[in-house]
Formats: structure tokens, C-alpha cells, sequence
């Protein structure tokens, strides 16, 4: 190539390096047009990425940049040219030596190449969207700049949908009026349950559940962002091997073991996140399940279908999310009637998730629920199984979704509500550990207790006589009259189980007697 083509070729990159940085992208679309073997595809991309100014309107260039993803760029509308001074006359010397010096960006940035994306164009929007936030902070902007591209390239699609879409509904669409603003880079960085508290923290801070919109805000941020944890995933399993060959070989050896657990998704973050919620507001736990679906139930705006709910993955998601809420039940301390009834609630999402046995508050008490219920099933459960952080395990026969765990459920609901009643409330867990235990001092000191809250207006005939029916019922779970009970003490199950019938009734006595 001899010198004066080499001049006249950095002449016109010159030339188009002028337009971009004087914001005339259809200047550089005419010239691109008429000089397409000098201005080709990764030239004109890197010269835009470089030297367009990030608050250029993406609508200006758009076009620009799907005629040159085609393969062929047309000149623009004469009305959509401005007058444009060209660049000063240099001479070929010059011209070689300012193309030398003009450090066009790279188009691709290692986190998107770690990933797999290897689309030109689509590395060039996600850097450029990227520029654009870091100046203009405007997500708006970087959604019209993407938007019209994200079906050429899957990539580019999951990066939109995990990261744009999510973002603009949290700053821009749920909490406009929000103090503290994310920017691309440091939402892209979010990852695993830190980022499940912060994408929640907005809705988790108002104290009025009735206010709140998790159940919005799962289903419009989380799930969107949970869309591109595979391609997080890859580019962390990137960055880890290429941290690894760094190290020595006994390092190696030791850092192999804390790799994380491949099987684990971020409704895993989610289900956790309620979990421990269902501690601090139960009643904003309660309404969260009571208004989502589960992880079928992601709002994606149409850039992508929801999961199919009968596949495999997303059954098992499914029963997942439908033991959190069985736990959450669980979790609860507060044993106000209003909790109860928020827990019967969850009950019945729960059985409507799973297809099961389906509860209700307005279960009779001679409904009998535990000939249900497998006497082994119940003898398995221990203390264990009661504790926080073991209620989310998939082989928990408590929580984990069944039409046993669920008959259990509703009868140590209902156990609560009648200890509410009689004047000694305890938390589910606190029944489910009594009906549990074998322990005959430990159900006896329970009853005796019980008794004694009794409230003292509880002084007529009939009125104890509703209390023995609650007792008696709370001592082994099964329909009865109040005549002769139901025979059989081998068989009680309750949380008194473990004090036979007749010193039930001795008790019975002695606290009427007491009132009286």
C-alpha cells in the first residue's frame, strides 16, 4: 500500500473521529456509506465507543449501528445532516502520525469475553452502556441504546434482562425518590444473598406491610436479576481459575473445597431472605407469600418467557418455595389471633403451590386431621429439625411440602389458637416441640401451666366445659365426645400426649374447682 493510501485513509478516519466527537453521528453514517472498505464494522465501533460523547441521544446512532450489524450502511436523509466543518488539513505526515496516537478503546471488556459473549455488536453496547451511566448516570438512556438489539444476540439479551431492566424498575419505576442510586458497575457486581438483602432492603424497611411491595419487587427485580446468574456464575468460575494458576499447588489443594455449591440458585437467596423476614414481620412475610407465585412468577416485560412451571427444575423450585413458607410458620414468635390467621393463610398458598391437602381456619374440631398423619411420621421429628437454619432443608419432614407435614401444620396452628384462647399462647414451634417430645414432666408442667392462664371469668359450667373439650383435643388431636373421648392412649398425639387421660381430667378438675 503506498504512502498516499495510507494518507488518504487516516484522512478520512480523521475525518470521522471529527464527526463522533462533535456529536453528528449521521455525519459519520454518510462518510461510513461512502467510504465502507476504510470505515469498516470494529473501526467505526471503536471510534464511536471512543469519541461519541456519552450524552449523545441513542436514538441519534442507533440506526448507525443496525445498518452496520447488516453488513451495509446506507447515507442518511439529507434533512438529517447538519452542516458540519471538517477537520483542519493536515499534511500526510500528520495525518499517519495523529491515527497513531489516537488509542481507540478496545471493544470488549474481559468480564463480557469471560462470560462467552464473542458478538461484536453486542460487546460494544454493554461497553458503551456502561460509559453512559458512569457520565450521565441515565439508565433510560442505556435501555433505548440496547432495547432495539437484545433479540440478535442471547448474551446481550440475559445481560439486559439480569441487569438493565431490574435496575431501571429500582431507581427509576419503584423508588424514584430513592437516596442512594445504583450504578451499572456496582450492580453488576452484586451477587449471592448479600445481593437478595440489598434488591429487598427498600421494601424490607417499611415497617407498614400494607406499604410494602416485596412481593412486587421479587417478582420485577429479583427474578429479572436472578435471570443472569448463569453468566455471573461463568464469569466467577473464570476469574477463580484464573486466580488458581497463581497459586501454588498445596493452595490450590486447599481452596477446592470452598468452591460454592453448583446445585444452589439464587431462589435459594430468596427462600433464605423470608425466611429470616418471617422473623423480624412475620406479617410482611405472610403477606409476600400470600402475593407470589414462586419463581415461575417473574415479570420480565416480554424479553423472555417464564420458566415452564411443569418442567422439572421448576417444580422442584416450586416445592422449595413452598416449604420456606412452611417454615415461616415455624419462625414466627408473634402469637397474636392476627398471626395465626396470616399463618392459616400461608397454609393454603402453600397446598395451592403443591396440590395438596388445603386447610382451613375454619376447621371444625371434631375434623379429624391426625388418623392422617403416620404415627412413625411424627416419631421421627426431633429438636432439630425445629431449628432456624435447618427448617430449609430438603429432606426436613416438617417443612418440607407434603400432605403429612401439611395435616401436621394445620393441627399445630390449631393448637396455638386454643392455647391463645385458654390464656397460655405459644408459637408453633413451641407446639410442635411439645407434641414431639416424650417427655411426660415436660407435657404435664405444660398442662399445669395452661390451667393455671385460664382466664378467671371462666367460671360457668358451660364455659369449662369448652375448656375441657380444648384440652382434652390439645392432649391427643382426635375427634371425641365428651362423654367417653376416644379410647386408645397409645395413640394420642397432641401436646400433652404424654399425660394419660385420666390425670388430664384429675387436672381438669382441680382447676375448676380452683375457679370455682
Amino acid at each position: 500500500m503506498g504512502s498516499l493510501e495510507v494518507a488518504q485513509k487516516a484522512r478520512i478516519i480523521l475525518e470521522g473521529v471529527h464527526f463522533a466527537s462533535s456529536a453528528e453521528p449521521a455525519s459519520l453514517q454518510q462518510l461510513t456509506a461512502r467510504e465502507p472498505e476504510v470505515l469498516q464494522l470494529e473501526l467505526v465501533l471503536r471510534i464511536l465507543l471512543t469519541y461519541l460523547p456519552e450524552s449523545t441521544e441513542p436514538e441519534l446512532y442507533t440506526g448507525l449501528l443496525q445498518q452496520l450489524a447488516d453488513g451495509r450502511v446506507h447515507e442518511p436523509p439529507p434533512n438529517s445532516l447538519r452542516h458540519v466543518q471538517s477537520g483542519k488539513e493536515v499534511s500526510d505526515e500528520d495525518a499517519r502520525r495523529l491515527v497513531r496516537k489516537l488509542h481507540l478503546l478496545p471493544i470488549a471488556q474481559d468480564q463480557d469475553v469471560q462470560a462467552g459473549c464473542n458478538d461484536l455488536l453486542s460487546l460494544f453496547l454493554i461497553h458503551r452502556a456502561r460509559r453512559i451511566d458512569a457520565e450521565t448516570g441515565s439508565i433510560p438512556e442505556v435501555q433505548q441504546l440496547v432495547e432495539p438489539f437484545v433479540d440478535r444476540d442471547p448474551y446481550l439479551r440475559t445481560w439486559f434482562i439480569s441487569n438493565i431492566l431490574p435496575l431501571r424498575r429500582l431507581d427509576y419505576d419503584y423508588y424514584a425518590q430513592g437516596d442512594d442510586p445504583y450504578t451499572l458497575d456496582s450492580f453488576e457486581k452484586l451477587e449471592g444473598r448479600p445481593a437478595i438483602d440489598a434488591l429487598l432492603s427498600r421494601s424490607a424497611q417499611l415497617h407498614d406491610p400494607q406499604a410494602a411491595h416485596s412481593s412486587r419487587d421479587i417478582r420485577g427485580i429479583v427474578g429479572p436479576w436472578i435471570y443472569g446468574a448463569s453468566t455471573r456464575k461463568r464469569r466467577k468460575t473464570h476469574h477463580d481459575r484464573r486466580r488458581s494458576s497463581l497459586t501454588t499447588p498445596d493452595s490450590d489443594r486447599q481452596t477446592k473445597g470452598a468452591e460454592p455449591n453448583e446445585s444452589r440458585s439464587g431462589w435459594s437467596d430468596v427462600n433464605e431472605w423470608l425466611a429470616d423476614l418471617a422473623l423480624r414481620n412475620f406479617s410482611l412475610a405472610a403477606k409476600t407469600i400470600e402475593e407470589w407465585d414462586g419463581p415461575c412468577d417473574v415479570d420480565y416485560d416480554g424479553f423472555t418467557q417464564a420458566e415452564d412451571p411443569d418442567s422439572n427444575e421448576a417444580q422442584r423450585l416450586n416445592h422449595l418455595y413452598a416449604q420456606t413458607g412452611l417454615a415461616a410458620t415455624y419462625i414466627n414468635e408473634d402469637t397474636s389471633p392476627i398471626s395465626f390467621e396470616q399463618s392459616h393463610t400461608i397454609l393454603f398458598k402453600v397446598a395451592q403451590l403443591c396440590g395438596l391437602y388445603q386447610p382451613s381456619a375454619n376447621d371444625d374440631i371434631h375434623q379429624n386431621l391426625a388418623e392422617h398423619i403416620p404415627r412413625d411420621y411424627l416419631d421421627q421429628i426431633t429438636d432439630l429439625h425445629l431449628l432456624h437454619n435447618a427448617l430449609l432443608g430438603p429432606s426436613n419432614p416438617v417443612t418440607f411440602p407434603t400432605n403429612a407435614s401439611l395435616y401436621l401444620a394445620s393441627l399445630v396452628l390449631r393448637s396455638c389458637v386454643y392455647m391463645q384462647k385458654l390464656g397460655h399462647p405459644i408459637s408453633c414451634r413451641k407446639a410442635l416441640a411439645l407434641a414431639s417430645s416424650a417427655n411426660r414432666e415436660v407435657h404435664f408442667e405444660a398442662l399445669h401451666r395452661t390451667l393455671q392462664k385460664v382466664p378467671v371469668k371462666t367460671r360457668d359450667e358451660s364455659s369449662w366445659a369448652n375448656v375441657r373439650q380444648q384440652i382434652l383435643w390439645l392432649r391427643n388431636w382426635y375427634h371425641f365426645d365428651l362423654d367417653g373421648g376416644r379410647p386408645g392412649d397409645e395413640r394420642a398425639m397432641g401436646i400433652f400426649s404424654q399425660v394419660k387421660r385420666q390425670d388430664v381430667e384429675v387436672e381438669l378438675l382441680k382447676a375448676f374447682l380452683r375457679a370455682s
